[in-house]
Formats: C-alpha cells, sequence, structure tokens
C-alpha cells in the first residue's frame, strides 16, 4: 500500500510487554501516547501531531478504531491489548476511507475472529509490586462451516510503584477487565455476520508528583516532596472508565467478486477523573472532578469491485452520532471567590457526521499504479449547558448545589464575565462544518520486491467547542484544522526475502491548527496561524539466521510552529500577556524517536529457549506549547533565570532510552511457554504530562512506571 504503515501481530505485542493503548507507543517509531486518566484514556500523536484536550469533548487527531468501528469518544480508545490478530498503525492524514476524517493518523485494532477450528489459551502473570494478571480466549465451531463463536476475557492488577505516606498505601497502580464475545455466522456461502460486544472498567490511581517552585523546592503552602517514589496526595486521586459496545459486521458477496459490507457500531462509555492537583497534604487542598458520558450510533456501508481487475473501486457512506455529556467540580477554582468557593460546569455536544467517500485503483502501466480518493463530509455539533460558582461544603467539596453565581446558561442565553458582573456575548450553539478531503498516489513496482510511491493527502479536524471552562469566555467554538501532506517513499524485500526496508519522507503543512492551552483553572482550544512538519522513517526488519530476528525503526521529524504569534498562557508565566511561538516546537513532538528489537531462538531436545530484547530511545520533548519560551513579562514568582529554567525541565521530558528483556521456554508442540520479563531494566523515571499550579507555587507532574519484572505461563489448546 503506497503509505507508511506499521503493522504489529499480537503475538508481538505480548512478547515486548505491549498491555494496553498506552504502551503501544513504545513499538512505534514516531508514534506517542500520554495521558492524564490512566491507560484507558490515551492520547495520541503521529509525527508530532495529536492533541492536549482531555475533557469527554475531545475530538483526537489520531484517530482508533477497533474491528473498523471508529471509536470517536476518546474515553473509548484505551483499547486493552489481549487475544488481538494485529494492530495497524497508518501515518498521515487519514480522509478517504475508514471512519472519520483525522489529520494524523489512524491506529487500527482487529481482534481474533471466530474460526472453523476449535483453539484457545489462558495466561497467567506474577510480577512485583503486587502485578498480578489472568488472560485466556477460547473459540470455535458450534455449527461446522456455517455459526462459530468466540470469547475473551483479561483481568489485570497491579498495586503501583510509588507510595503515598500520606495515605500509607501504594500508589499509581491499576485494575481493569475487559470481556469480548464474537458470534461469526454465514447462512449462505456468500453473506457473513459478525456480530462482537464488548464491556469493561478500567481503574487508576493517577497521583501526581510535586515540584516546588520556592527556595528548598517549596510551594507557597511550605510543603515539599522528600523523593521521587514518595508522593503525598491528600485530595482523591483515580480515574475510572466503563466502556461497552456492540458491532454488527454483514458482508455480502456478489458473482463476478463485487462485495457489500455493513458496519454497525454502538458505543458507551462513562469516564471520571479525580485529581489532587496541588499533589500535597496541605490543608488548603486544591482538587477537582472531571469526566464525562458518551453515546456514539455509527453506521458505515461500502462497495467494492474485485480487486484483482485492473481497475478497482470502493466507495460508500457513512453516518455517525455522538452524544456527549461533560461535566467539572473545582472546590476551590471558584470565578468569584477563588480559593474559598467552587467552580462546576455540565455541558452536552450532540454531534452527527455524515460523509460520501470514493476511491479508485487504476493499473496504468503494469507496473505502476494510480490510487485516488476523496471524501465530503458535513458534521454538526450543538451545545448546551451551564457553569455556576458554588459555596463549598467543607465535609463534601463536591456538593455543587449552593450556587453562588451561573455565568453560563445556555437555555436562559446568560453568559456573565464573573470578575465585573458584565454580560458578555457566547458563541453560537449550533454549527455545521462542511469539508473536502482527498488522497491520491502513484505506485510503481521496480521489480517484484522493490515498490515506491509518491502521495499526497488532505485531511481535517473538525471544530469542536471548548467545555471545561473556568470562566464564561472559555466556553467557546474553535474551527477546522487541515493538514496537507506530500510524502514519498520506498519499500523492499531484499537478500532473499530474509531483509525488508521501508523508507518514507514526508512534509506537512498545518493549517487552522487547533491547540489546546492548559491555564490555571481550565483548557483553552484556539485556532493557531500554521504549522509544518518535515521528517521521515526508515524501519525494517533482516533475519540474518532462521533463528534470530532483528526490527528496527527511526523517526525524525521537524514540527515546528511557523507563525503563532499570541498563544495564550497561563496568567504568572508571562503577566497575563500572550506569548509568540512561532518557531517553537510543537508540544510532545520529539525530534527523534527509535526502536529496536533482537530475538534469538535456542532449540533444545525439549523444546526451544527465546531471547528477546526491545529498546526505545526518545529525544526530549515538551508537554506544554509554551513552556520552552523565554516569557517578556513573567509574574514575580517565575520572574528569575531559576525559575524559568526549572519550568522548562519539570514541563518537559528529557531524552531516555528504555529496554525490555524477555527468556522465555517452549514446549516442542510450542503450546506451552514459562517466560521470564523485566521492564524498563534501566529503571529510568519518565512522566507524562505536567500542569502548573503557579498560584500555589508548585508544578504537578504524571510519573511513568519504573522496572519491574515477573513471570508468565502460557498454554494453548
Amino acid at each position: 500500500m503506497p503509505a507508511s504503515i506499521v503493522a504489529l501481530s499480537g503475538n508481538t505485542l505480548q512478547t515486548t510487554g505491549v498491555r494496553d493503548a498506552l504502551t503501544l507507543a513504545h513499538d512505534v517509531p514516531g508514534l506517542m501516547a500520554e495521558t492524564t486518566s490512566g491507560s484507558a484514556n490515551p492520547r495520541y500523536r503521529l509525527r508530532g501531531i495529536g492533541t492536549n484536550d482531555f475533557s469527554a469533548n475531545m475530538t483526537t487527531a489520531v484517530g482508533v478504531s477497533e474491528d473498523d468501528v471508529f471509536l470517536d469518544s476518546g474515553a473509548s480508545q484505551g483499547v486493552p491489548i489481549y487475544d488481538l490478530d494485529h494492530v495497524e498503525v497508518f501515518r498521515g492524514p487519514q480522509g478517504t476511507l475508514q471512519g472519520k476524517n483525522t489529520t494524523a493518523g489512524t491506529v487500527n485494532y482487529y481482534t481474533k475472529r471466530p474460526t472453523n477450528h476449535l483453539d484457545g489459551y489462558v495466561r497467567g502473570t506474577a510480577g512485583n509490586y503486587g502485578r498480578l494478571g489472568e488472560e485466556g480466549a477460547i473459540g470455535g465451531p458450534i455449527v461446522k462451516d456455517r455459526l462459530m463463536a468466540r470469547f475473551a476475557i483479561t483481568n489485570q492488577d497491579f498495586s503501583g510503584q510509588y507510595h503515598d505516606s500520606y495515605r500509607k498505601e501504594d500508589a499509581n497502580g491499576y485494575q481493569y477487565y475487559d470481556m469480548r464475545g464474537e458470534i461469526l455466522a454465514k447462512p449462505t456461502d456468500n453473506l457473513s455476520i459478525l456480530v462482537k460486544g464488548h464491556i469493561g472498567r478500567n481503574k487508576t490511581d493517577v497521583e501526581l508528583d510535586h515540584v516546588g517552585l520556592l527556595a528548598g523546592g517549596k510551594d507557597d503552602q511550605g510543603y515539599a516532596q522528600t523523593s521521587a517514589r514518595n508522593l503525598q496526595n491528600n485530595g482523591r486521586s483515580d480515574a475510572t472508565t466503563r466502556r461497552s459496545g456492540l458491532s454488527v459486521n454483514a458482508q455480502y458477496a456478489f458473482a463476478h467478486g463485487w462485495t457489500l459490507t455493513d458496519i454497525f457500531g454502538l458505543e458507551w462509555n462513562h469516564f471520571n477523573v479525580f485529581s489532587d492537583d496541588d499533589a500535597s497534604p496541605a490543608p488548603i487542598d486544591y482538587q477537582e472532578n472531571i469526566g464525562g458520558v458518551a453515546r456514539v450510533l455509527s453506521n458505515e456501508i461500502r462497495v467494492a469491485s474485485p480487486q484483482s481487475k485492473k481497475i478497482r473501486y470502493i466507495g460508500g457512506v457513512y453516518y455517525m452520532r455522538n452524544l456527549t455529556q461533560s461535566y467539572s467540580q473545582q472546590p476551590l477554582y471558584s470565578p468569584v471567590d477563588f480559593g474559598a468557593g467552587g467552580n462546576a460546569s455540565s455541558f452536552n455536544i450532540n454531534t452527527q457526521d455524515a460523509a460520501v467517500f470514493s476511491a479508485i485503483s487504476v493499473d496504468l502501466m503494469p507496473r505502476l499504479t494510480l490510487d485516488v480518493g476523496a471524501r465530503f463530509t458535513s458534521e454538526t455539533r450543538q451545545a448546551n449547558g451551564e457553569a455556576w460558582a458554588y459555596a463549598t461544603q467543607a465535609g463534601n467539596p463536591y456538593n455543587t448545589s449552593d450556587r453562588v453565581l451561573t455565568y453560563i446558561n445556555t437555555n436562559t442565553n446568560t453568559y456573565i464575565d464573573p470578575a465585573t458582573g458584565s454580560a458578555i456575548s457566547g458563541p453560537t450553539l449550533k454549527k455545521t462544518f462542511n469539508r473536502d478531503s482527498e488522497d491520491a498516489s502513484l505506485k510503481y513496482r521496480f521489480n517484484s520486491n522493490i515498490m515506491g510511491y509518491l502521495r499526497y493527502a488532505r485531511g481535517f479536524r473538525t471544530g469542536n467547542y471548548n467545555t471545561y471552562v473556568a470562566t464564561a469566555s472559555d466556553f467557546s467554538l474553535y474551527n477546522p484544522e487541515t493538514l496537507t501532506d506530500y510524502e514519498g517513499g520506498v519499500k523492499a524485500r531484499l537478500w532473499k526475502g530474509r531483509a525488508q526496508i521501508n523508507l518514507s519522507g514526508f512534509h506537512y503543512d498545518y493549517d487552522n491548527m487547533q491547540v489546546t492551552i492548559l491555564q490555571n483553572t481550565g483548557t483553552h482550544t484556539t485556532n493557531a496561524a500554521s504549522a509544518v512538519s518535515n521528517g521521515f522513517e526508515f524501519e525494517g526488519q533482516v533475519r540474518p539466521l532462521d533463528n534470530f530476528l532483528a526490527t528496527f525503526g527511526v523517526t525524525y521529524q521537524d514540527a515546528h510552529y511557523t507563525s503563532f504569534t499570541n498563544a495564550s498562557a497561563p496568567t504568572p508565566f508571562n503577566g497575563g500577556n500572550p506569548v509568540n511561538l512561532s518557531g517553537q516546537p510543537l508540544e510532545r513532538a520529539p525530534r527523534v524517536t527509535a526502536n529496536l528489537l533482537l530475538s534469538y531462538t535456542l532449540p533444545v531436545s525439549f523444546g526451544d529457549f527465546a531471547f528477546q530484547t526491545d529498546w526505545r530511545y526518545t529525544s526530549r520533548y515538551r508537554f506544554q506549547a509554551w513552556s520552552d519560551v523565554t516569557p517578556t513579562t513573567p509574574g514575580a514568582l517565575l520572574s528569575s533565570a531559576q525559575a524559568q529554567a526549572l519550568v522548562r525541565n519539570a514541563f518537559s521530558q528529557k531524552p531516555v532510552l528504555m529496554g525490555n528483556v524477555r527468556v522465555a521456554w517452549h514446549s516442542l508442540d510450542k503450546k506451552t511457554e514459562v517466560a521470564f520479563w523485566m521492564h524498563n531494566i534501566t529503571n529510568q523515571l519518565t512522566y507524562t504530562n505536567a500542569f502548573g499550579e503557579f498560584f500555589n507555587g508548585n508544578i504537578s507532574r504524571y510519573p511513568g512506571e519504573l522496572r519491574s519484572f515477573g513471570f508468565e505461563v502460557f498454554r494453548s489448546l
């Protein structure tokens, strides 16, 4: 295919320790993943393009689908990694086929389907820090050739690697379960119907690391963290996500090779995140609760011609409806009396997306193929809701019923500036965005083993509403962004098939880019003027010996804003004035990411031993768009060079090299495996995100996982 794609088998994901959507990035060059609410709600970036929005209403730049059902809600995208056939990661705009438009790419999960053969497995895991896991699947025929089924389940527990000395308990652990059932019916030879249902829950302890900005690492309340692994959060710090869904994939094969496919999906999720924002045991407890509920219905109908013909066609229609309610509660963040009262909001966003798409492939010559695709999308968003300041009750800080001021109420057209009490204007509450996207590529086969391609693609991410508000002006509507991709590459199989090499280069032009800025008490998404990203990927695998395999990948990217002169930033950072980000790198866009995996199998008389190590290098990157800028009018707290350097360091991840190792024994029949593994063997301390409680004199960060080890036992039928 003429595009930059990474495909990973379910077995590869298992042996490299990828257990959830968040750790998937360890295996894919150029893919970044982070979260503020555990592994159930990841935010992906590809080639430096993604989002920093963590609200229930977020719109992702990297799309996620499961078995061809597009997961429009961010809280549904934390797909647990178990009983998977494979995962595909498409880099670049995906605007022609597969669900909705995306600007950065897509991550597509494919579960193992029922077959006509009885098969199954069980896997048990035990490790340090209270890690225990069970996983299994079974499938096979109910009525031979006509009705097949498969059921899979996973349950994982982890106590956590940090300690909360305030609560006197382990911190940053998780517990999740997920299960799915699939039935594949083939009532006739040319009709297949796959019905799948799934349900799961993920509960993660998301405690925060504390960086004090005052002398001795203290904050305004005199607290300083004593060590990197000793956290003290006195406010509730946990995230819970529940997801369930039902899908039906029906395919009918006509005579002469044409097929008609209908993909129906119904997804539901609810996520709830409590955060001790000041990351301390101080008596003035800055904490908050955010969450939301999403109900998404989608249906795609497509028709495809025979793929063996000189001219090939695929086209269809797509419909999606997403009803999302997002809410927030902040006991001490009142816009009327900050530090004493609370702030709350609740908004409903109704999204309807309708699209028609078409793509054609033509073999212009025996070795030259032209692919052209187009899509027209009409998406309507409608908003309603309210935000209010409330009197905080000491014994029940999340009770928001005692209202002091309702400063947003869309039903009564109320928009009030809480600081002045004056009426202001609000955004339009219903907006339709009509956009087209295109994709064209030329593919030339130099011989049976070498192929080159050129690709042009244009995709967009639709406009949306800010719903995580701290004042009336935060509730606003921002416009769609557009990304145009020019790229080319070569894919080659060499050395009699023992080596496979992929090389691609790209240039991105980014217009009207959506940028989410985390403020002191809320977030604000706005349209930056423009950005570019230039880079390349070089990846492949080589098997010099039958029992030795090496896979590698490296991504280089220079992703930066070309014109963004009036970016917002937290008030103390630059005295409330905007900052100039022109020429600054995009957030979470490291220049270099690289992956290496080495695997060696040693046969013995009673089976074989498999030795594997995999590594990932990531160069430095920052968490917030503004954090590397030198402020021109900083507040007193951040006026010194030392404080500004502390901000730059705390809001970034330094270069890091992380590696895993695994040793496994397999029985002669390959049905039994016993493995020992160690993750992050160099015990690198990493962070996935940070935000500034500058009014409290501290920065709060999300720490990553440290070194861990364990055993696995696997048995298949």
